[in-house]
């Protein structure tokens, strides 16, 4: 198995852990594999720091718009720094949209960033399918099977995430989490997951 998407917990190498503010850098170092963010609930917002994640090994991520938080004009302009981060490093962008998928979708288009991946994804099929065809992936949260569009996304390409500290907590919950989602496709989710996952982060 592998967690498309964990965060700063045990030391492991079985999942892509992110963060949501730069001050965390020296802990997200310590993983394999790793990504460097910075989000509006997030407590530091360093540029500079996201490039030496990039030019040491990271990704970018996780970054994102948040409809949660004020001052809209001031994430768009924070996520599109930090997109250009990802984009001039050639680094994977970890995506968090929290009731702002058509913003997001807009600036990744306008930007043309190909590498990317909106985590914790419980849009619609058809916002996912728009995201697959820039060249995202979807990773997909066990909160998405109350959403109206759970089935249909189904269908898709996707890989799988908790969101949670990696740790044994997190390891049960992927488990369970894939388990479920293999029933309902006949597929084996967690390892189609992990192949893609390992592909994409080579």
């Amino acid at each position: 198995m592998f967690d498309a998407h964990a965060h700063i917990g045990e030391l492991c190498d079985d999942a892509f852990v992110c963060t949501e503010s730069t001050d965390l850098i020296g802990k997200a170092r310590s993983y394999r594999y790793w990504a460097l963010g910075t989000i509006p609930e997030g407590k530091e917002h360093d540029i500079s720091k996201l490039y030496d994640a990039a030019i040491s090994g990271g990704h970018i991520g996780e970054i994102g718009l948040d409809r949660r938080y004020p001052d809209m004009e001031a994430q768009v302009s924070v996520f599109r720094d930090a997109l250009s981060v990802a984009k001039e490093c050639g680094r994977i962008a970890v995506i968090h949209s929290v009731r702002t998928y058509g913003a997001v979708y807009g600036i990744l288009s306008d930007m043309r960033i190909e590498r990317f991946i909106i985590h914790g994804y419980t849009g619609s099929v058809e916002m996912a399918r728009s995201f697959i065809k820039l060249g995202g992936i979807i990773s997909l949260p066990p909160r998405i099977a109350y959403a109206r569009s759970f089935p249909a996304i189904l269908s898709l390409p996707f890989v799988t995430e908790t969101d949670m500290k990696t740790g044994e907590d997190e390891r049960k919950a992927l488990s369970v989490w894939n388990e479920k989602l293999s029933v309902m496709t006949g597929r084996d989710i967690g390892k189609e997951s992990e192949r893609k996952m390992l592909e994409v982060l080579g």
